[in-house]
């Protein structure tokens, strides 16, 4: 799937391939609470039978990312998802529309907007979030996307 994708940090064209990626993406990022209970349930039967340090990392490390997934951070929207459904459907419906910007319009989201590659007429006012492709910037880009879990690095969503 990631070899259909524009290589990282160049512009993602809407298309199929971009739409499918979403919903991976955001099935990935769901079900990431769900694998997160295994070292929480392991850490815990360890810690009731004896004090362990790695039994109390697992506990604290798991707890730690269900939290992050439970904790509301914009607007109160629940749940917390980079990836979520309206945006899903907003991508889509611009992909599926004949875009009338300009004669030959070439839709693609760019790092915080998603435009027209030849007249810049902007057609969703929202950050990238990560889509999951390959990227160059090594030990610093792991620790950047750990830390983000996912969300962009700018956040200029409009407040309703």
């Amino acid at each position: 799937m990631e070899g259909q994708l524009a290589p990282f940090p160049m512009p993602q064209p809407i298309d199929k391939h971009l739409i499918s990626q979403m919903l991976i993406m955001s099935t990935l990022w769901k079900l990431s609470f769900l694998f997160a209970l295994i070292p929480l349930a392991i850490g815990y039967v360890i810690l009731t039978s004896f004090a362990s340090p790695i039994a109390f990392g697992l506990f604290i490390g798991a707890g730690w990312a269900i939290l992050s997934r439970l904790i509301p951070t914009n607007g109160f929207s629940f749940p917390n998802t980079p990836y979520s459904t309206g945006l899903i459907h907003e991508l889509n419906e611009i992909r599926l529309n004949e875009p009338t910007c300009c004669d030959s319009a070439e839709i693609a989201w760019e790092t915080i907007a998603v435009r027209c590659q030849n007249c810049r007429t902007s057609h969703l006012d929202r950050a990238r979030p990560d889509l999951g492709r390959i990227r160059n910037d090594g030990l610093l880009g792991r620790f950047r996307l750990l830390f983000l879990d996912g969300h962009p690095l700018i956040n200029n969503t409009s407040e309703d």
